[in-house]
């Protein structure tokens, strides 16, 4: 009896060990398969940007660019369809109910993004994970890549769409297949329909073909491919007129008269379609220093390369660049005329933010941080093969450890600096101002009041009887013209008035804003001189 029962029990026990071993054997294989680097570069940066993520809108830009994801409207030049689209179907991600703090997070995994594909570029170059980890570290937390991944804002989708057109033509020249140059045709594009300032990195990039294949590139079915893939990308841009054909409620494509009344920009015309995407409303600002000031604006530009690579990373940031020029000097061709366009371009551009719009440079001075690392991770660090002295273990633990306290050193000096987690101010403003505004109310305000006002009247549904006026879509004579005549007949309300304004009215302060009232004529007293009453 106890024969046949183990004659039974016997193969199913075998059974269920080889069914053990194979799942094992699975687990083991898929862990090993994993790219364990990749996973880091992308979730530590992702997990850091989460943990300090702005929880709700945030102000200037970047509850314009809320307001009209969530409402299917347009943005001011250079319209962004690409942001606008993403956005749209990010949103379909259930994290949480405030659309502001959801498009934050897009900016956080662009953030990470940057950072994977970052980890690709300098693996591709044969830099070890260590000196992977001191390079991205360092412009994971860099206090502008920082902050700018926290916020919905355009900027790390941008060096995400870079980083990935270096990737694409380093892979192409490795292999210069006709669909690997339209991949990079086609990442352009996009990011043409993201941020104009991709044309900086244009000149770049004609380096690199040129000087890589120019016979293959210029071949006919190259040259097809390439310009399917252009008008492939390029078509992000019709989402624009098809937007305002729907005559979206929110709209900063356009200009206010004196009456009040909006005239947007007509889009289904290339007139009004170029203007808008060809940023020609900031064009006063573009090369707006003279040869004379742009002394000061070189000295605050290397000062914040300084400040973001904690100054730790400039040495093997230079380094790395002449060791790249030597290496391979078609590839440093392409990486110093994108950070050289940028450079310029950016440190020439006359408007108060624009600190947060030079992180293409810090992309690439990453870059060369990581080859200039290895270099130094080469001349320090001993030969395995050769030698194995107890100084060479104790090194071999030294310097990772260097490394380690490397990246602890900015999280720790920049978190209390860029941490947004429990930064509601934007919010609480915007309905303190909504709060305190009498029915039917006018208000005017530049960046920082009027998009987050907006987005509490047509994403929350507050207070639709207001009537919200950004100062930037009106000239300053139709303004004051609009609201000399306003004021006597419904509360007119304005974060800054002029002096031409504080003539026509009187300023009452009402939390942040100033209620505009008519000025009282004067009492003439007729038993006074005309000195007494002038007193």
């Amino acid at each position: 009896m106890l024969k046949h029962i183990h004659s039974i029990v016997a193969p199913h026990a075998t059974l269920v060990t080889t069914r053990a071993k194979r799942k094992k054997d699975t687990l083991q294989r898929t862990v090993s398969w994993l790219d364990w680097s990749a996973i880091a570069a992308f979730s530590l940066p992702f997990l850091l940007y989460w943990l300090t993520a702005a929880p709700t809108i945030y102000n200037l830009d970047s509850a314009e660019f809320t307001t009209a994801v969530a409402t299917n409207g347009l943005i001011r030049a250079t319209g962004y369809p690409l942001y606008l689209l993403l956005g749209k179907l990010w949103l379909w991600l259930p994290l949480g109910t405030d659309m502001g703090y959801r498009l934050n997070l897009l900016s956080a995994f662009c953030g990470a993004m940057t950072i994977l594909l970052g980890e690709r570029i300098l693996r591709r170059l044969g830099v070890s994970s260590w000196a992977r980890l001191a390079a991205l570290g360092l412009l994971a937390t860099a206090p502008f890549f920082w902050a700018l991944s926290l916020i919905a804002e355009v900027y790390t989708l941008h060096t995400a769409l870079m980083a990935g057109v270096i990737l694409a033509l380093m892979r192409w020249a490795a292999a210069p297949t006709a669909w690997r140059f339209a991949l990079s045709v086609f990442l352009m594009a996009l990011s043409l329909g993201n941020h104009a300032a991709t044309v900086l990195l244009i000149p770049g990039c004609i380096w690199f073909v040129l000087t890589q294949h120019p016979r293959k590139v210029l071949q006919p079915h190259m040259l097809l491919i390439g310009m399917g893939a252009l008008l492939l990308g390029t078509a992000v841009f019709l989402l624009l007129p098809l937007r305002y054909a729907s005559q979206p409620t929110f709209n900063y494509a356009g200009l206010y008269d004196s009456f009040g009344v909006f005239h947007p920009i007509n889009l289904q015309t290339w007139s009004g379609f170029w203007q808008l995407i060809s940023g020609q409303t900031f064009a006063g600002q573009m090369f707006g220093y003279h040869l004379t000031d742009l002394g000061p604006q070189v000295v605050t530009y290397v000062s914040q390369l300084w400040r973001a690579f904690f100054a730790i990373g400039i040495g093997p940031g230079i380094v790395g660049m002449v060791v790249l020029w030597r290496r391979d000097w078609r590839l440093n061709g392409l990486l110093s005329l994108m950070f050289l366009a940028n450079a310029i371009f950016y440190i020439n551009y006359r408007v108060v933010d624009k600190e947060t719009m030079f992180l293409p440079t810090y992309l690439i001075f990453a870059i060369w941080v990581g080859i200039g690392c290895q270099w130094l991770l080469n001349e320090v660090m001993p030969n395995p093969k050769k030698t194995e002295t107890l100084a060479s273990v104790k090194l071999n633990t030294f310097v990772p450890l260097c490394i380690m306290l490397i990246v602890a050193l900015p999280v720790g000096a920049n978190w209390r600096q860029v941490d947004l987690s429990d930064d509601w101010s934007t919010r609480q403003q915007s309905e303190l101002i909504l709060q305190q505004a009498e029915p039917n109310a006018l208000i005017f305000g530049w960046w920082e009041t009027v998009p987050a006002i907006q987005y509490l009247q047509l994403v929350e549904g507050q207070r639709p009887d207001i009537t919200v006026i950004n100062r930037f879509l009106i000239s300053a004579e139709d303004m004051n013209r609009l609201i000399t005549n306003a004021v006597n007949q419904r509360p007119v309300y304005i974060n800054n008035p002029s002096i031409a304004l504080l003539r026509e009215t009187t300023a009452t302060a009402v939390g942040p804003l100033y209620r505009l009232e008519p000025q009282k004529p004067a009492v003439i007293d007729p038993h006074k001189t005309v000195m007494e009453q002038q007193n």
